[in-house]
């Protein structure tokens, strides 16, 4: 990975994560959103050698849901990733501590409503 590449990577996923957030806001039916590229945006980086351990006290944070019965993989809660009044849905909570890091170590800002 050279120089630029983390920064290409937080840029491209910028975009991929309005799109994920408005979804989710304005969600189509029952359907759920899913972004493959930025799932290989956050492996790339954080398999360069970023723990995820050590990026999690940043401004975005891990937070939950709960449910009144279990959701997706038998969860009491649904995994949230929480910056001000941004929040995004996640599938499991590593995906949670993931992305979390991720966010982090871009910088990455709180998006706005729209």
């Amino acid at each position: 990975m050279d120089d630029r590449a983390p920064q290409t990577y937080c840029q491209r996923a910028q975009l991929e994560l309005a799109a994920l957030i408005t979804h989710q806001r304005k969600p189509r039916g029952r359907q759920r959103r899913d972004s493959a590229l930025l799932r290989r945006f956050i492996s790339d980086i954080l398999s360069g050698g970023v723990a995820p351990h050590l990026l999690q006290g940043g401004p975005w944070k891990v937070g939950s849901r709960p449910l009144k019965k279990p959701g997706r993989g038998g969860l009491p809660y649904i995994p949230l990733v929480q910056r001000g009044q941004t929040t995004i849905m996640v599938s499991t909570p590593q995906e949670a501590e993931e992305m979390v890091a991720f966010l982090n170590y871009c910088g990455m800002d709180e998006f706005t409503s729209r």
